[in-house]
């Protein structure tokens, strides 16, 4: 998608227009310099400055977050930082390969992925060493650092987003699944979807095995074990008091922690228990403002309210 496709441009120019502030687009569309009454404020991506750059960093990096939140006692998804062979002498270690296996012995299984990653992007699920090895290989050529988490099985994921210490929205990712009928194999199931499903889902994952396996009758299938949005996960809005209440709470904590101020905080239920995923100071809200017009008020109310405090 070209950067000037984004929902988020539509959005801001919207926006702009509305509250009389002038809007500059640079580096195809991926930057905004926004003016107005003297004061001049950017959006760089999807991070706007009503954070600060060193909370910006921390959430970036999923160890820093992780590990900052667990030093407060908030329930999160452990990563364990490892960087580069060719960085190792920054932080004094002679190598990276016995902490990992040692890692991979205690939980079993594992997932790889960039520390500072996004979207599902170079994400494995290992539980072998030999699995581990190409899982790194493959973050290393593309990344400084990567984090190893233990594998979890996610009953669902959540994604909170909060400005100025408020909820704004709290919505699930769900992942979509193939309804078996007792007749026709995986395979064929998935060539009879909508041709638009399978460029957003990761066909490349499924085993043979899986493929030609003949679902029975309303046998659920899921599409996915990653929760993104850009890899076919839906979001769905959270109505129920209860859970809303318990996941705004977690998320509050968790931004405070760290001091983000516009923030977007992943949460997974595991085992009945809630943990932070993963804290986002980038706000993307694509896939979500996307699905109908009412999604797309909110996810502009949400934008406008962040670009109105700025210049307050």
């Amino acid at each position: 998608m070209k950067n000037s496709q984004r929902v988020m441009v539509k959005i801001i120019d919207e926006i702009c227009s509305e509250e009389g502030i002038l809007c500059e687009r640079f580096s195809y569309d991926w930057i905004f310099r926004l003016t107005k009454n003297g004061k001049t404020f950017h959006i760089f991506g999807y991070q706007f400055e009503n954070n600060s750059a060193t909370a910006q960093l921390i959430c970036t990096d999923k160890c820093a977050s992780s590990e900052i939140l667990h030093s407060k006692g908030i329930p999160a998804v452990e990563h364990f930082f490892f960087i580069s062979p060719d960085d190792l002498h920054y932080i004094g270690l002679e190598g990276n390969w016995p902490r990992m296996l040692e890692l991979l012995k205690r939980y079993g299984r594992l997932v790889c992925k960039p520390n500072e990653g996004t979207g599902g992007i170079d994400v494995f699920q290992v539980s072998s060493p030999s699995e581990l090895e190409l899982a790194v290989n493959a973050v290393f050529a593309h990344s400084r650092s990567l984090a190893l988490s233990p594998f979890l099985p996610i009953e669902q994921e959540y994604r909170v987003i909060l400005l100025n210490d408020q909820v704004k929205l709290v919505f699930s990712k769900t992942i979509q699944s193939l309804i078996g009928n007792g007749r026709s194999s995986f395979r064929q199931l998935l060539l009879d979807q909508n041709p638009s499903l399978l460029e957003t889902i990761p066909t490349g994952e499924f085993s043979e095995d899986l493929l030609n396996k003949i679902p029975k009758p309303g046998e659920k299938i899921p599409l996915n074990w990653k929760h993104n949005l850009g890899q076919g996960a839906q979001p769905e809005l959270v109505n129920e008091p209860q859970l809303v209440a318990q996941l705004s709470e977690l998320a509050l904590r968790a931004a405070r922690a760290v001091n983000v101020r516009f923030a977007s905080v992943d949460i997974i239920r595991t085992g009945g228990v809630l943990k932070v995923l993963e804290i986002n100071s980038g706000i993307m809200m694509e896939s979500f403002a996307r699905l109908n017009d009412h999604n797309y008020q909110v996810a502009k109310s949400i934008y406008q309210e962040a670009l109105v405090a700025l210049f307050a």
